[in-house]
């Protein structure tokens, strides 16, 4: 069966990018950018001051990708960060050039206080989200994501364009707003595999 082909392949691409996100820490506070199908995604989202994400989703069947993401910022010497873990669902849609998805997983938070140490919480995330293509290389997407660690739920809504400059790379313009507070950023996706 394909599934238990890509398996091991799957745990290994988790595997390095857990690696990547513990040797990039400087942690932070919460962008869930969606990161496309097989590939690994950047973004840099001007708030003040910048908030960094990292993104990677591996398809591990025609409708389901494993997703996993880290964000981070920091304020005046205190750097907070959300890491998530999960899985997201592909909605089948009528439009081949339109696709929906549910989205759900594991988030963990944290921060990083000098004289405090580091504070961390635990919890759930949910999200959805859809992409239409608009043209030939450019998508326009829309997505939600209900964040809850801790007792403290915050959403996180992203709107934006995809360009593909190449077989193997996209970039994103967009608008990100945190529970209320939304900033412009730029983003840019690797594919695994053309």
């Amino acid at each position: 069966m394909r599934w238990n082909a890509l398996a091991p392949k799957a745990l290994l691409v988790l595997a390095v990018a857990a690696l990547a996100a513990l040797v990039v820490t400087p942690p932070a506070a919460a962008q869930l950018l969606p990161p496309n199908r097989g590939a690994f995604s950047f973004s840099y989202a001007s708030y003040n001051p910048a908030l960094y994400s990292l993104g990677l989703a591996f398809p591990i069947s025609p409708a389901w990708d494993a997703t996993l993401s880290y964000s981070w910022q920091t304020v005046g010497g205190s750097t907070g960060y959300l890491t998530t873990l999960g899985g997201r669902y592909y909605i089948p849609v009528q439009n081949p050039m339109a696709a929906s998805y549910l989205g759900f997983g594991y988030a963990g938070s944290g921060a990083s206080i000098p004289g405090f140490g580091t504070i961390n919480a635990s919890g759930l995330f949910f999200s959805g989200g859809a992409l239409l293509r608009v043209a030939p290389k450019v998508s326009a997407y829309v997505s939600a994501t209900l964040v809850s660690t801790g007792g403290v739920s915050n959403n996180v809504i992203d709107a934006g364009f995809q360009f593909q400059l190449a077989p193997t790379m996209l970039a994103q313009i967009g608008s990100l707003s945190l529970s209320g507070s939304s900033a412009p950023y730029l983003g840019v996706s690797l594919r695994l595999a053309p």
